[in-house]
């Protein structure tokens, strides 16, 4: 049940944008931000007062070091959004992956995670799907590239920074970088919200109440709901579930895109989407493993710490010992 609400929710998201900026022309990008910031904002803090989540309060020198996160953070939505606007969801899909290679290499480079050959093989994939997916698509504009390698961009930094603040800094949860980010992007987006407002109230009080109204209101109400089904999916399964679900949802999301908004690839750019897509769910599955593998030695190391500090290093020798006897007595 989590993984459905989770999975749904994460699709309707995407859904929802296009449908309100692409096809009702919906151009108020601030206000969208805006009120999905805001409406995330109350959720976790109303959670928070009935007992169901929690997390720490925002100190003062933890701003600083977390403004850089919220600026990609809020980069990250912003470009999605005007990525979605031009172009097809399924090249969109394509693009994003890149931020998979590159947040993979960042995380060698700058933290030493292993790369083995069946990830190089899976970024193999990526890139020449997506070659030729986005060769073949007709909505493919110069503009919506910009867009979508700047979400590339901002997603590679904010996840790459994320992971060194939380090295730094503990005791945040799963909520904390929800509230923080948030909470820090509502006062900056509140300015230009205002500033649009006439527009775009106008625009909504001079058409009639219709399917923009309920595009809109659904994207806040799903945008908010999706935290909470994001916390209730990881709660109730593994990480290695919510991983594969992450990357299993790009499938029936580029099948159902191509069928509401009717942009069918050519049998070559379907082509070239599935080895992309294929290609994200290879690296989804063979990265879990070495997470696996790793979470294994640290905990075999830290017990080898405690059994050395414990004293427990004297038994050693006797147990090889004993291992070794019956061969001697056969022998």
């Amino acid at each position: 049940m989590s993984v459905a609400a989770y999975s749904s929710c994460s699709i309707a998201m995407v859904i929802l944008n296009k449908l309100v900026i692409d096809t009702h022309k919906f151009n108020y990008l601030f206000a969208l931000l805006f009120f999905q910031a805001l409406s995330a904002l109350l959720l976790v803090v109303v959670l928070k007062f009935l007992g169901f989540v929690d997390y720490p309060n925002l100190e003062r020198k933890l701003i600083l070091r977390w403004l850089p996160l919220t600026g990609l953070f809020v980069g990250m939505l912003a470009s999605s959004m005007l990525g979605l606007k031009t172009m097809s969801i399924s090249v969109t899909l394509l693009i994003k992956n890149f931020a998979l290679i590159f947040i993979a290499v960042g995380d060698n480079l700058l933290y030493g995670h292993y790369l083995d050959k069946w990830v190089l093989f899976s970024f193999f994939l990526m890139i020449f799907g997506s070659i030729i997916g986005a060769q073949q698509d007709p909505w493919v504009t110069a503009w919506g590239l910009f867009w979508n390698f700047t979400n590339v961009f901002c997603t590679t930094g904010y996840q790459l920074y994320m992971k060194g603040v939380l090295n730094d800094v503990q005791g945040l949860g799963r909520w904390g970088p929800v509230y923080f980010n948030n909470l820090l992007a509502v006062p900056p987006l509140l300015l230009p919200t205002l500033i649009d407002m006439p527009a775009w109230s106008h625009h909504l009080v001079s058409i009639e109440m219709g399917t923009l109204h309920l595009w809109l209101s659904l994207m806040m109400l799903v945008g908010a709901v999706m935290t909470m089904a994001s916390f209730w999916c990881m709660r109730m399964t593994s990480p290695t579930t919510y991983s594969v679900v992450g990357a299993l949802n790009k499938v029936p999301l580029a099948i159902l895109s191509m069928y509401i908004f009717e942009q069918y690839p050519s049998n070559l750019g379907a082509l070239g989407i599935a080895c992309a897509l294929g290609g994200g769910l290879l690296y989804t599955i063979v990265n879990v493993k070495v997470n696996a593998k790793d979470k294994l030695r640290e905990q075999r190391d830290r017990h080898e710490k405690e059994d050395i500090e414990a004293g427990g290093q004297s038994t050693q020798p006797s147990s090889i010992i004993s291992s070794s006897s019956p061969a001697t007595v056969r022998t």
